[in-house]
């Protein structure tokens, strides 16, 4: 048999190895890390007049008067720009995670940090903090 042929044969038959487990593992892989970066980074441009409202409500509940336009545009940088931070931070810390945890686990650990963010921002609006909004986005950039 030449080498050739060989090469031949092994690629035919890695490629009928391919699991249904398989795909689905990176497609939640994939969908898992880079599309919910892609997502979060743009997410915030739509809603922007209702995120805005719910902070000058909280503002209201807290201090008894509206926000003042200069605070908002403050909060509403931090919150739009603070992904970017996390993001930061996430990069500087992957490869020691990425070392001490190994290639699975750093994915199972991506994972956590996107439920993590998720439930932040989910239950801000219920919990009335504009905060958890903010931290969550935090966590969402480290995320990415």
């Amino acid at each position: 048999m030449k080498l050739s042929e060989k090469n031949s044969a092994e690629t035919k038959e890695s490629q009928r190895k391919w699991s249904f487990s398989l795909v689905v593992a990176a497609l939640v892989g994939a969908f898992g890390s880079s599309f919910l970066y892609g997502y979060n980074l743009s997410v915030v441009n739509a809603p922007t007049p209702y995120i805005k409202a719910f902070y000058n409500g909280t503002w209201y509940r807290r201090h008894g008067q509206p926000i003042d336009p200069d605070t908002l545009t403050l909060l509403w940088s931090v919150t739009v720009s603070i992904f970017a931070i996390g993001g930061l931070v996430g990069t500087l810390m992957v490869k020691m995670i990425g070392k001490f945890l190994g290639r699975k686990s750093t994915l199972l650990v991506n994972n956590g940090f996107a439920i993590s963010a998720a439930l932040l921002m989910a239950c801000s609006l219920r919990a009335g903090t504009f905060e958890m909004l903010i931290v969550g986005r935090f966590i969402m950039g480290v995320d990415g």
